[in-house]
């Protein structure tokens, strides 16, 4: 019933968990090619540089692991470049995330999975600056950082630019925030280097295309005041008032109004096991 609905079946398929029949059954009734039919389509794509038709059929396959270095590679590839884009890296990533959970945490393929997680919170915290989601901005680039600091890893990302833009980013949003409220408090203006910094991000995330997914999410009962049980969130530190959103842990906490945020900039749990997180 929805218009265009080609890439919400294919992400639907890729991320269904059933065996080989009732996965064909599916396929069949949202028009796509068989199991055996997406890895030969894969293959060939693959072989004609059309990556995004490999990632896609890849992922349709019984072989759905396959698709994540090519993928990946591809992301690396345009981040490495110095006039790249969110919109650039942005579809294959988003496509990647919906392997079934099982295939991602093979232990056939750590790297590949840990490297799927540094480029989707990387890439998730500037989307996460382009609609306005500042409250959970921070723990992104902290998410991405820690993930890095997990082992040896070729992505073009590093700790260092990391922090670097997390900086820039609060020293130029403090700025016009600032300015907005002509709040007379004293704060450190963004330096020149910083403003050279925040222009290129500016240039990289572009704007949000669809105006509706920008503001910060409250859900009902944000407000209000907090239920006698007290849980801190392991994403700000700080006393979580509202709805609670418990991870796969059982233990770790945040609010749910950043836990839908999070979902809908970087679809994996904030504790880095590969997990999806789905509070809606």
């Amino acid at each position: 019933m929805i218009p265009e609905n080609e890439w919400l079946l294919i992400k639907l398929c890729a991320s269904y968990p059933g065996n080989s029949a009732e996965i064909n059954d599916l396929h069949e009734r949202c028009n796509l090619p068989s199991l055996e039919e997406c890895l030969e389509l894969a293959e060939t794509a693959y072989n004609g540089g059309e990556i995004f038709q490999a990632v896609k059929y890849y992922l349709l396959s019984p072989e759905p692991q396959k698709a994540l270095p090519i993928g990946i590679q591809f992301a690396k590839e345009q981040i490495s470049s110095s006039d790249w884009n969110l919109d650039m890296v942005y579809p294959i990533l988003d496509l990647l995330s919906y392997i079934r959970t099982d295939q991602l945490l093979l232990h056939k393929c750590p790297e590949d999975c840990n490297e799927l997680l540094i480029l989707c919170g990387y890439i998730g915290a500037l989307l996460a600056i382009r609609r306005q989601y500042s409250s959970i901005v921070p723990a992104l680039y902290e998410y991405t950082s820690q993930l890095l600091e997990r082992g040896e890893v070729s992505d073009p990302v590093t700790t260092e630019q990391l922090s670097v833009e997390l900086n820039t980013w609060r020293s130029c949003t403090q700025s016009l925030n600032n300015l907005r409220s002509l709040d007379e408090v004293l704060y450190n203006p963004p330096s020149e280097a910083q403003k050279q910094v925040y222009e290129i991000l500016l240039n990289r995330i572009k704007e949000e295309p669809l105006v509706g997914m920008t503001g910060p999410d409250y859900v009902t009962g944000s407000n209000l005041p907090s239920h006698s049980d007290v849980y801190i969130s392991c994403l700000t530190g700080s006393r979580i008032e509202g709805p609670v959103y418990f991870l796969e842990d059982g233990k770790s906490a945040i609010s749910l109004n950043d836990a839908l945020m999070w979902a809908k900039v970087n679809p994996f749990s904030p504790l880095g096991t590969g997990i999806r997180l789905n509070p809606f």
